[in-house]
């Protein structure tokens, strides 16, 4: 994480500096800057916008502090009484009249809202105006490599070969049993995931109509369903590359057993669609002119779906933040008026899912894809299902 970079995002958006609180490294981005040590009392590390950062500590924690590869960053100011610590803040914050904490808007933003009431409170009584740093953060944690960028795209390619080899087996099961199952095919893909050099945080959902309408439903080896000839069948995958950057590929797909889907699934899937490719449609024209806030996205989508009649059944943003993390939900904007109000930009550099879906109480029907804002291009890296999948007219 480059200082300098911090510093310049700080003076093009005039403010006189970025303070962070930390408590035994829980704040990701001190704990990044500071290189996780063993810190043990509250932490209070400042970046000026033009001038030597610098961390105030308490004296036991110095000792953690004082090498030379950070003292060479950053000054440190130790305190030993919590009297001296307030004094200390008020004496370097004198000169501050704007700032920003990691803070957001009715604490909506959980990734962000990292720093605690009572110091806010604080500094917001030296008479300084609180900024909230969400977009700052994410610039430091959402935005990828170029390397970042590969992996993903490369991962996209295996899910999309093997969500292939998913719907195919199932037709392979109804050919020679009759009949297929929910928790089989979960433990397929997961396998195929580990052969093609990929790790996931949890099994991919695999759904029938029904346990489709449950956005989060899993099969599990306990409580699973057959698939038999008729069923509507939801694929949602994810997985990354082992690799230090590796970047998830996060997809939903839908298929149906038999040779030609009925209406009412191509009906409402054709509204999902519609709802997927207008988020498209909109980054396209869109990200290239302006800042475009997140949650702008989600508001496209979802006005798509209420105007068919199914508002209600669609119970979760359009999309999230995918970034280099453990799982599939990186720190990022999500595509989010729903859940949360999310206002932060959509980066250049960064990727998001666009997943809209409708979850009725006869089945659950959702269309998910990867995309990317390329320098204000925006790229689909996921692939776009056109069509259900007519899962026993594969070849």
């Amino acid at each position: 994480m480059d200082i300098n970079s911090i510093q310049a995002l700080l003076r093009e958006k005039g403010v006189d500096a970025w303070i962070m609180i930390d408590y035994e490294n829980k704040n990701p981005t001190v704990a990044k800057l500071l290189g996780n040590k063993m810190l043990t009392r509250k932490i209070i590390l400042v970046i000026p916008a033009s001038s030597k950062p610098y961390v105030i500590a308490h004296f036991i924690d110095t000792v953690f502090l004082n090498e030379d590869t950070l003292t060479s960053v950053f000054d440190i100011k130790g305190y030993k009484t919590w009297q001296e610590m307030l004094t200390l803040e008020r004496e370097e914050f004198q000169g501050y009249k704007k700032v920003m904490m990691d803070i957001s808007e009715y604490g909506l933003l959980p990734r962000v809202s990292l720093a605690d009431y009572g110091s806010v409170d604080f500094v917001r009584g030296l008479g300084i105006e609180i900024l909230s740093s969400a977009d700052i953060q994410q610039f430091f944690s959402a935005k990828l490599s170029k390397h970042a960028y590969e992996t993903q795209i490369d991962a996209c390619k295996k899910a999309l070969r093997i969500k292939d080899e998913a719907f195919r087996r199932i037709k392979d099961d109804i050919l020679e049993k009759g009949i297929s199952d929910e928790y089989e095919i979960q433990q397929f893909i997961a396998r195929r995931f580990t052969e093609e050099g990929m790790v996931y945080d949890e099994a991919p959902i695999v759904a029938i109509g029904p346990n489709a309408s449950n956005p989060h439903y899993g099969p599990s080896e306990d409580v699973h369903s057959p698939i038999r000839e008729g069923d509507l069948v939801l694929i949602d995958m994810w997985a990354k590359n082992i690799d230090p950057e590796g970047v998830y590929a996060d997809i939903t797909w839908m298929g149906y057993v038999g040779k030609e889907v009925p209406k009412v699934y191509e009906d409402r899937f054709n509204i999902v669609k519609a709802a997927r490719d207008g988020v498209i449609e909109f980054l396209t024209r869109e990200l290239p002119k302006r800042r475009v806030e997140a949650y702008e996205a989600d508001d496209v989508a979802r006005k798509i779906i209420t105007d068919a009649g199914y508002g209600p059944y669609f119970k979760h943003r359009v999309g999230h933040n995918i970034a280099d993390d453990v799982s599939p939900h990186g720190a990022g904007a999500n595509l989010d008026n729903y859940e949360t109000h999310d206002t932060r930009e959509l980066l250049d550099g960064t990727s998001f899912s666009d997943e809209p879906g409708i979850y009725a109480e006869d089945f659950g029907v959702r269309s998910e894809t990867d995309l990317h804002n390329d320098g204000g291009k925006l790229v689909v890296v996921g692939g776009l299902q056109d069509k259900i999948i007519e899962i026993m007219n594969l070849d």
